[in-house]
Parts: structure tokens; C-alpha cells; sequence
């Protein structure tokens, strides 16, 4: 077809090839007028061509050139930080500030970021007290929304950069004023140091070098590596778009990044010029990850997805179809799972995307088993209405009886996710005995990370209609959480909150709701609207065991729980409400939760562990500073995070008194002036 042969040649730039294919599509061709209009559209790039002034290389010590914002995420590099910092600071282009976020490391890298900051006062220094969820993403977002420079440029902390290399891309980005340059790199691995071509070799080479280009002329640029530290990106263009890092418990966060950009972008120029050098197979790199973990890659599809569907018309024709093929090529993660669990659900949820993309878009692909997949990895695992996520800890003398619990669920399609974080006593045992007996109970496993960690970890492989988390110690009513999810089925519910009872296991008494729980809960189910529900159920108690969520919802805000040991569920509670847009009430108990004074447990820490609330306060109010209906719950939120001020810092050790209040008056002073926008 010449229409296809002529594009195909325009794309790689070889434009009189491509008009001799378009002049062959005859005037009574349904193609013809599209031929004609790309063979005026090549005329005009040819003649832009001619015009184009010589690049000249500026004078790169002049402070008048626009600052370059480089943004380096750093976490446990020790042994290479030196050298990335060295290859930044000696750029020939040397009007830039570096900002260094420190992921909370636990190795030197304090020290290393500390003695370079001192040396040079274009090094800005990030301190974050706790190490963030996920990979370079959040720490990144940190880096993006303080730079100061006219474009902005990432490097990894264990990589280094070529001294010409922003001189290059910045050359290219004010001589075409583009969104976006992109350059080659290198790669070598870190135990024998040979230097190895570029994993998206291929792809690279097909994408016009040195002039203006953008996906609609060529659409290949969707297939390069998505890797940031290879591109500067103007600063004004990703703030207009409002483009930043997806946050979650996840990793591979570049992939929706890359999406996001050049799905916006309309000034796009890619240089035939390597400009850094990739350290691969390092201990610790998110690419030496496996098995149920993969999942989040399922996360990102589905947040891309989000994204490009709000994309201009005239580009959906060119990205759909890249995406529906980025879709089927993400299959290597079901691929990699070597156990029974994990690749079923994956396939399920793998297909919903599929179907999701289906709906806004019909499917465009060259592939032939592609609907053959989907019907195929549809059928993978049963249609399910509710996902209950458990993390496990040390509860072997438990487990059982919160498991049999939910087993007498009969009226509605669920499974039982639970993934066990690390436990030394026999709770494994346990889980794996259920597992083999019972279809829908699935068990995985992880060091000990928390059970907000434990449950994120879970999170992409949900998927029933609803999602419900439970503790591990905790027991349900079958029979008022079946009706729970029938009725938020029914009526298309984001949230559904539910009653409660605490059991007081050591004293041998139950009681309902806590007493202020009980003054909301006569409000809200009066409410009239979803904000004055939004605005209530905020006040509620902070676990997640009082609520079902749409599942979709759960994945499309990309919803977590905190990265710390304590109050973890304070951000999923905030975060949750926030997003939700239709939320009802259920005016029966259905989670019974048991209180120990005995036994270890996190609400009675009284160690170190509780300075995280600083942290878990800190976060949250970071996700509702950026979310479209945080600011509807400010007056909530002061209130809240007052008193939970106050009721931490009764909690919190001796030694360490003077430091949480120090930490926490800080907090509270920028609490006063939330939101910040």
C-alpha cells in the first residue's frame, strides 16, 4: 500500500522516496487527499530545512544562557555517587543548578551529597527522612516541582554523563524551542564494564535525527526506551500539561512518564549523539525485579491509558494503536511469573485493561492472536466481585479463624489475597494449608516491610469489583459484607463504609463503634450529597477494614497505603475519600477488630517506630495538596492531623521527645497554611 510504504519513509526522514509513494495513490483513491496533504506537509519541512540557521556552539560559561535544572534522585549508591556527581558538576554547559534528593539512604550518601554541596553552590540538597514509596518517581515529582531552570534534565545516581552532553541537548532545545530533545546512550554492567549498544538500538535508529518531529509524524518515538536521564525536557511544557512521575508503591515509573510527554509534545528533536552511559545488572536496580512485583507494570498500562485517552482527537488514530501493541508487548511480566497464583490474576487484569481501552477506543493492531489473547487471559480467572487483600504477620494463632471468617461468604465471587510479611512463627503454614484446600485464597510473601507495604504489593493483582483489606487477627460477618457489596454494586459506589465492633481480646469484651465514630455515622447517613458525605466519612476512624472500594478507582488514582511501619492507613484513608465521587454507607457491622494489650501490636507502639507519624502526616497531605478535591477537606484535615499530633507525641519515647516536638511544630507551622495553592 503506498499510502503506508510513503509514511513509513517519511518517517525516516528519506522524503522524496516518500512523495514518489504518495504520487502513486491515483486521484480516485480514498487516499488521495491524504496523500496529497503529506507530500505539501513534506514540502514545508524541506523548506524549513533550508532555512535553518548553523548551530552554532554558544558560550557556554555566559550566565545569560537559561539555567538547566538537573534532578538527581539518590538512594543507597555509595560506591558510584562520586562519579555521577562528578560527571554532572563538570558539564561544558555550566549554567544549571543540580538537585539532589536524598531518598533517605542508609549508606554514605550523605555524606558523599554533603561534601560536594559544600564545594559548589549551584548543588541544592533534598534531605527526605523517609524513604519514599516506589522508585525514582516520587523523589523525582519532589525534584520537578522546585527546579527553577527553563528545561530540566534527570541523571541516576549510579550513571554518569558525557561532559558535552547538555551543551548538545540544550544547543538542539534553543535552536528549535523544543519541548523535548533526546539523546543515545551506552550501556556496560557493573562487574565487567563492557560497554554494550543500546537496548532500543533498533527503534533508535529509526527515528529522524536533528529536526522537529512530534508522534503524529513520527509515531516510533512511543517505542524508544522511556528512560529520562537520555532527555531534557522544557520546564513551561511539562507544567502546562501538568506532567509529572505517576506516585505509588511501584517501580518502572519512566514508562508512563515517556507516555505522557510525547503523547503532549509537538516539538520533539532527537540527536544522533550519545550522551550517558547506563550502569545495568547493579544489586538493588528495579530491572532485576521478578515475580509478583511485576505487576505494577499492569499499574502503569493502566495510568497511561488514563492519560492518553484525554488526548487530542487528531492524535488518538496514532496512539491508540501504539498503545494497544505496548499492551500486548507488556505481556513479558505474566510471562516471568513461575508460580500458579500470580500469573492468572495478572491475565485477568491484563484483559479488564484491554477492555477498558476497547470501550473508548475500537482495536486497531497488525497482531492476530491479539483478540485471541484477550479472550484468552479473560477466561484466565473467574469474573470476581470482591478482592479481600490481608497482610500477615506472626498471627499463625489467628489467621485461621479470620480466614474461615470470610469462607462462609456464599452470596457473591470473591478471592482472598493475603501476602505474608515475613513472619517467623507458623502463619505461612497456615496460609499455604488454606491455599492448597481452597481455590480462591492466594498466598505470597515478603520481607518484613510493614503491612501497609504488604498490602500495596497485592494491590495490582486485585481484581474483583470491589476491594476490601482486612488485618489478619480481625474476623468478618460474611453475611453484612456479602450484602455490602450488593449494595454498592447496585448503586455504582466508589466507597462503602460499613459499622464496626472492637473486640477487647484480652478483657474478654466487645463494644461497637468507637463513641466519636458514632456521632459521625448518625450524620452521615442524613447526608444529603457526596460532599457532605466526603466531608464526614473524613472524620471516621483511620483503618481501612470500615470500607469496601471500587477496585477501578483503587487503580485509576493509583491508590496506596504509606511507606511506614505505623499509620500507614492514613494516607489510603485520605487518599481514598478524596478520590471518591459516590460514596454510601452501609448501616451494619460487618469487621469485628481485636484490641491485645498482651500481644504486639502497631496501634500500641510506644518505640522509635511512632516518629513515623510525621512522616505518614507528611505524605498525606502531599497527596491532597495535588489532588483535585483535596482542598474540600482542609478544614478536615487540620483537625485530624492536630490531633494526631498530639496523640503520637504522648507516645513517642523519652529520648527522643525534644526531636518529635522540634519535627512535629514544624509540621504544624506548614499545616497552617495548607492548601499551599
Amino acid at each position: 500500500m503506498s499510502l503506508k510504504r510513503g509514511n513509513e519513509c517519511r518517517d525516516r526522514g528519506l522524503f522524496d522516496k516518500a512523495v514518489v509513494e504518495y504520487k502513486k495513490i491515483g486521484v480516485d483513491s480514498p487516499l488521495y487527499n491524504q496523500a496529497q496533504i503529506n507530500i505539501k506537509r513534506i514540502a514545508q519541512i524541506k523548506d524549513n530545512e533550508g532555512k535553518r540557521p548553523v548551530l552554532n556552539e554558544p558560550d557556554f560559561d555566559n550566565p545569560n544562557l537559561p539555567l538547566l535544572s538537573i534532578i538527581m534522585p539518590v538512594f543507597n549508591v555509595g560506591p558510584y555517587l562520586d562519579a555521577s556527581i562528578i560527571s554532572a558538576i563538570s558539564q561544558k554547559y555550566q549554567n544549571f543548578e543540580l538537585i539532589i534528593i536524598n531518598d533517605a539512604s542508609t549508606d554514605n550518601c550523605s555524606d558523599i551529597i554533603g561534601m560536594h554541596a559544600a564545594q559548589d553552590p549551584r548543588i541544592k540538597v533534598v534531605n527526605l527522612t523517609h524513604n519514599s514509596l516506589g522508585g525514582a518517581g516520587i523523589p523525582s515529582n519532589i525534584g520537578i516541582r522546585i527546579a527553577s531552570g527553563e528545561y530540566i534534565a534527570f541523571i541516576d545516581s549510579d550513571d554518569w554523563v558525557l561532559p558535552d552532553a547538555f551543551s548538545v541537548l540544550m544547543g538542539y532545545a534553543l535552536r528549535e524551542n523544543a519541548e523535548v530533545v533526546v539523546g543515545g546512550f551506552s550501556t556496560f554492567t557493573d562487574e565487567d564494564r563492557v560497554v554494550s549498544e543500546a537496548y532500543d538500538a533498533l527503534a533508535w535508529s529509526d527515528i529522524p535525527k536533528e529536526r522537529v518531529i512530534s508522534v503524529e509524524n513520527c509515531p516510533n518515538l512511543l517505542r524508544i526506551s522511556p528512560v529520562p536521564w537520555r532527555k531534557i525536557y522544557k520546564t513551561s511544557f511539562l507544567r502546562e500539561h501538568a506532567i509529572e512521575y505517576p506516585e505509588g508503591d511501584y517501580f518502572f515509573e519512566d514508562n508512563p512518564l515517556h507516555w505522557f510527554v510525547i503523547s503532549k509534545a509537538n516539538r520533539v528533536v532527537a540527536v544522533d549523539k550519545k550522551v550517558s552511559y547506563h550502569r545495568m545488572a547493579r544489586e538493588g536496580q528495579t530491572m532485576g525485579s521478578a515475580n509478583f512485583r511485576l505487576a505494577a507494570m499492569l499499574c502503569h498500562m493502566n495510568t497511561i491509558y488514563n492519560f492518553v485517552k484525554t488526548a487530542d482527537e487528531s492524535r488518538k488514530d496514532i496512539i491508540f494503536p501504539e498503545l494497544y501493541d505496548y499492551l500486548y508487548r507488556s505481556d513479558w511480566v505474566i510471562q516471568r511469573q513461575g508460580d500458579e497464583s500470580s500469573a492468572p490474576l495478572m491475565k485477568k487484569r491484563w484483559s479488564a485493561i484491554a477492555d477498558h481501552m476497547m470501550k473508548d477506543y475500537p482495536l486497531v493492531t497488525s497482531r492476530s492472536s491479539f483478540q485471541e489473547r484477550i479472550e484468552n487471559y479473560r477466561l484466565a480467572y473467574d469474573d470476581i466481585d470482591l478482592t479481600i487483600i490481608i497482610p500477615s504477620y506472626n498471627s499463625g494463632d489467628m489467621i485461621e479463624e479470620t480466614l474461615v471468617s470470610l469462607l462462609k461468604i456464599k452470596k457473591i465471587n470473591y478471592n482472598i489475597i493475603v501476602n505474608d510479611d515475613g513472619s517467623s512463627d507458623n502463619t505461612l503454614d497456615v496460609l499455604e494449608y488454606y491455599e492448597n484446600i481452597n481455590k480462591n485464597i492466594h498466598v505470597f510473601s515478603q520481607k518484613n516491610r510493614g503491612a501497609g507495604r504488604a498490602r500495596n504489593a497485592i494491590i495490582p493483582m486485585a481484581t474483583g469489583s470491589y476491594t476490601f483489606f482486612m488485618d489478619a487477627d480481625d474476623v468478618a460477618e460474611a453475611c453484612a459484607l456479602e450484602e455490602a457489596v450488593v449494595k454498592a454494586q447496585k448503586n455504582d459506589h466508589d466507597l462503602l463504609f460499613f459499622r464496626y465492633k472492637i473486640d477487647e481480646y484480652d478483657e474478654n469484651k466487645s463494644r461497637g463503634m468507637y463513641n466519636s465514630d458514632e456521632d459521625i455515622w448518625a450524620s452521615l447517613i442524613k447526608a444529603g450529597n457526596n460532599e457532605d458525605r466526603r466531608k464526614l466519612a473524613a472524620k471516621l476512624i483511620n483503618y481501612p477494614w470500615n470500607r469496601v472500594i471500587k477496585t477501578q478507582l483503587l487503580h485509576d488514582d493509583n491508590i496506596f497505603f504509606g511507606p511506614t511501619f505505623v499509620h500507614n492507613d492514613v494516607p489510603y484513608h485520605w487518599h481514598s475519600i478524596a478520590a471518591a465521587e459516590n460514596i454510601g454507607f452501609l448501616d451494619q457491622a460487618v469487621c469485628t477488630h481485636r484490641k491485645f494489650n498482651s500481644r504486639s501490636q502497631i496501634t500500641n507502639t510506644k518505640d522509635a517506630r511512632r516518629m513515623a507519624v510525621l512522616e505518614a502526616l507528611r505524605y498525606t497531605q502531599d497527596i491532597l495538596e495535588h489532588h483535585r478535591t483535596g482542598s474540600v477537606l482542609a478544614t478536615a484535615w487540620k483537625s485530624f492531623a492536630k490531633n494526631l499530633l498530639k496523640w503520637a507525641g504522648e507516645r513517642i519515647p523519652e529520648e527522643l521527645k525534644q526531636e518529635y516536638l522540634s519535627e512535629s511544630a514544624r509540621f504544624a507551622e506548614d499545616l497552617k497554611h495548607f492548601p499551599h495553592k
